[in-house]
């Protein structure tokens, strides 16, 4: 199986598995999703759908997808059991300490990341996964700002882990991240390992591209408060699509179209 078929398979095989696990935590959470504005209409909060049902399924398809992550690599299958394991942890234990609620999921996007590369048999960057961390935190503590600001005095009825932020000190820790995150993307543009994997110097060029996306997402959060759906905000808002498309074309032209650029090596 080549590389592409690879990434295809283990794509849909650890999004089924993350799907299980998403259905088990909204299983561990239906009460408290039923009293939010906006989770209330999910299937198990709005009681649309069965709960003992949906962990039937759940325990019926989870075991199928480990076996077939299991035939595709054995190291992917062992990461996306960690994943699912450590995603229950996260529902019954972490999901409660401050702070640790947040890095827990910025860790679930590393997991991925470094699956996505076992599975395929590539190395990959330590940048790179430091800036997947990165931006999952960023991403993070946007919800947990966005949350205070949508459920106002009640959010610590809805979750009782927002008690302990403020809209303060959430402020300062995106404003931290976001300089992590730009400054470990340019790291990784630069990193001599990049440069010999993906046999370009030239992927510095990018880096306007991504702090434009990280601004725009900054307007989202503190402009249009859409913070506490980071994923809707994502797909909804234009100029962050644009930005990740023409990454992904600046990105392939670099890699796969030889340009003589016309510049001296060095300035």
């Amino acid at each position: 199986m080549n590389a592409l078929a690879l990434s295809v398979a283990a794509f849909f095989l650890f999004s089924i598995v993350a799907s299980c696990q998403y259905a088990i935590n909204d299983f561990l959470d239906r009460e408290e999703d039923a009293r939010h504005p906006e989770k209330k209409t999910r299937p198990l909060a709005s009681g649309e759908l069965d709960a003992s049902f949906a962990l039937f399924l759940t325990a019926i398809i989870l075991p199928l997808a480990m076996v077939g992550s299991y035939a595709l690599s054995p190291g992917f299958a062992a990461l996306v059991g960690f994943y699912l394991v450590f995603n229950v942890f996260y529902s019954k234990y972490l999901k409660h300490m401050v702070i640790l609620d947040v890095m827990s999921i910025s860790i679930g996007f590393m997991i991925r990341a470094i699956a996505g590369a076992v599975v395929v048999g590539v190395a990959f960057s330590s940048w790179l996964l430091l800036c997947t961390f990165m931006l999952s935190l960023f991403w993070g503590f946007s919800k947990r700002r966005g949350e205070l600001y949508l459920l106002e005095n009640d959010a610590g009825k809805h979750r009782k882990i927002l008690n302990e932020y403020s809209v303060s000190f959430l402020d300062l820790m995106m404003g931290i991240v976001a300089t992590m995150t730009l400054m470990s993307y340019i790291m990784y543009t630069i990193s001599p390992s990049t440069i010999e994997n993906l046999g370009t110097d030239k992927m510095v060029y990018t880096v306007p591209i991504v702090v434009y996306a990280i601004f725009r997402s900054l307007y989202i959060i503190y402009i249009k408060n859409m913070g506490h759906n980071p994923t809707r905000a994502i797909l909804t808002d234009r100029a962050v699509l644009s930005s990740g498309f023409l990454w992904l074309l600046v990105v392939f032209i670099l890699m796969y179209i030889n340009m003589d650029w016309g510049l001296p090596t060095e300035f």
